[in-house]
């Protein structure tokens, strides 16, 4: 059994509990893309027209946008490209706490968009926001626990999560260095 195989089990199989078997697959649901698709087109709307005086933060939610639509673009290529069946597929003993409508499990895409979006986060906290470093901290944490939850569901390997999360910082670093909003 390779590494990749006996993280996941610990995870998935080991680490399992009550606790977190409710709680996760709720968690895991907030890392997906339609959760912050509704959320930043609610937020562009309101930092745009500058509702409750958050204009300021329009810039920001920008760059989101913008790095959650690369992570996505490069996400859905290598699933399409790669086609790696989830772990439930091909693993007896998966514990599988969710389903979902796509077969393929490399990258994550929860991961990816979700690091995508806190790395934006994480990389202008101190720009836009007074507590800076408990935003960069919160950012870290919840990336984590998402990341976490994609493998406890059994929704993924280690590797996929692993791969989800460099794509995910790798279109925040783009975003935010190349564009000027």
């Amino acid at each position: 059994m390779d590494l990749n195989t006996q993280l996941f089990y610990f995870i998935n199989n080991g680490l399992s509990n009550p606790y977190f078997d409710f709680l996760m697959p709720h968690l895991t649901d907030i890392g997906g893309i339609i959760f912050y698709a509704c959320l930043f087109i609610v937020l562009l709307l309101i930092t745009r027209k500058d509702m409750f005086g958050l204009k300021k933060y329009y810039p920001l939610v920008k760059l989101c946008i913008c790095s959650l639509l690369l992570c996505v673009l490069i996400t859905a290529c290598l699933k399409l490209f790669f086609s790696s069946p989830r772990p439930s597929l091909v693993l007896e003993h998966a514990n599988v706490l969710t389903s979902s409508y796509d077969p393929n499990s490399f990258p994550s895409g929860h991961t990816a968009t979700t690091l995508s979006i806190m790395t934006v986060l994480f990389l202008k906290a101190k720009e836009y926001f007074n507590n800076g470093n408990l935003i960069m901290g919160l950012a870290v944490a919840y990336a984590i626990m998402i990341a976490f939850s994609r493998i406890y569901i059994g929704m993924h390997f280690p590797f996929d999560v692993l791969i989800g999360g460099v794509i995910g910082m790798v279109s925040g670093v783009v975003v935010v260095r190349c564009l000027k909003v």
